[in-house]
């Protein structure tokens, strides 16, 4: 039996958590990668039967990066599947407020991230010619951003800019490197968003809710199959219809 690793970044996530119940089979070995929510996975771990690994790394600077290529690496040569959820967590900041620091902070973590472990990872994924990737971008790079988020629509535009270069050079390697972009996800990153942001914007929607974990998993488990092999390049919204 042919076992299938896929990697998982920020797997404590509500998101990936969803994820990982849906992925859930005896030929799929699933690599979490975590920050701090160990909790979360463990619970999780309980019904794996040995095949949820779990790997903590801080990946915001290069060793912890270097770390979890390291980890990753003893326990498979190259995973055939990656996700990228990892973030770092949302909040608002008028424009004219932001420093520096702050832009680089919320561009840099995802984006290092990505391209070391694609840098690392992609080759070999060329040489087996098999593999798929999914980022997770937003629905502001589809439609109209608001305001007080240009740290986070920028950084979210670098990584589709990735994933549309990437896809464009490894097609022809069997390759399938996608995005999904969601609108609101009532999740643990919306915590610094203040309430009454979150809830008009519910009310604003045309179904009158803000999405959940429960709508974006099964989509990002349609990019990882096999069912997807002829999408690359793709930025999927799922948006309930914004």
């Amino acid at each position: 039996m042919n076992k299938k690793y896929v990697l998982i970044l920020g797997a404590s996530s509500s998101i990936g958590c969803e994820l990982i119940r849906q992925l859930s089979d005896e030929e799929t070995i699933i690599l979490a990668h975590y920050y701090s929510e160990k909790e979360r996975l463990e619970d999780l771990q309980v019904d794996s039967k040995g095949r949820l690994v779990l790997i903590q790394a801080d990946l915001s600077h290069e060793p912890g990066i270097e770390s979890l290529i390291e980890l990753v690496t003893k326990e498979c040569r190259c995973p055939n599947k990656i996700v990228f959820l990892a973030a770092p967590r949302l909040y608002l900041t008028r424009f004219k407020d932001l420093t520096r620091e702050d832009f680089k902070r919320q561009i840099d973590m995802p984006l290092n991230t990505a391209f070391s472990i694609l840098n690392r990872y992609l080759p070999e994924m060329a040489s087996d010619k098999y593999g798929k990737i999914v980022f997770m971008l937003s629905s502001y790079t589809l439609g109209k951003p608001p305001s007080a988020m240009a740290h986070y629509v920028t950084a979210k535009y670098a990584l589709l800019g990735l994933m549309k270069a990437l896809a464009c050079e490894y097609a022809g390697k069997n390759i399938c490197i996608n995005a999904v972009s969601p609108s609101m996800i009532e999740t643990d990153f919306l915590s610094d968003i203040p309430e009454k942001i979150v809830e008009l914007t519910a009310q604003q929607h045309p179904r009158k809710r803000n999405g959940q974990p429960a709508d974006v998993a099964p989509v990002i488990k349609f990019l990882l199959s096999d069912d997807a092999s002829y999408l690359t390049g793709v930025n999927i919204p799922v948006t309930g219809g914004i």
